[in-house]
């Protein structure tokens, strides 16, 4: 007896990588993070998470890519594939100019521009969160 396979496909895949995604997000987010500052005194914690931010955005624009680019074969999937990619993107800018600026106001001790930047990224983070999930709930249907 062959295995019914019918089910794997193009949009499965996609489903699954957004989910992943969604997940890791959330994780970080909501499990990781706070647990580093918990356990961890708050320097050695930020110091440690300074290092782990550009890693994580970068991850995180990769894993966009996979979906999407599964997604465009379907050729009906144009407003998941363009928030996946806006959300890669995003990710690519936080690694490349806003950690590295939050790191900078950081270490020269200036608490106001960190914190503005922070809230900045905190945002960034919700909304893609946000775009992810509306993507999966797309997706699941």
């Amino acid at each position: 007896m062959e295995p019914n396979l019918d089910w794997l496909n193009l949009h499965v895949g996609a489903l699954v990588g957004t989910a992943l995604v969604f997940g890791g997000m959330s994780f970080f987010a909501f499990v990781f993070t706070p647990m580093v500052f918990k356990f961890a005194e708050r320097e050695d914690a930020a110091h440690f998470l300074r290092q782990v931010f550009p890693v994580y955005h970068r991850v995180i624009a990769c894993l966009c890519c996979v979906p999407a680019i599964l997604l465009i074969p379907g050729r009906s999937y144009t407003p998941e594939v363009t928030a996946l990619l806006a959300v890669a993107l995003l990710n690519v800018i936080s690694a490349r100019f806003i950690v590295p600026a939050a790191n900078a106001a950081r270490e020269a001790g200036d608490e106001k521009k960190f914190a503005a930047i922070h809230r900045l990224s905190v945002v960034l983070h919700m909304g893609e969160l946000i775009a992810i999930l509306v993507v999966l709930i797309r997706l699941a249907r």
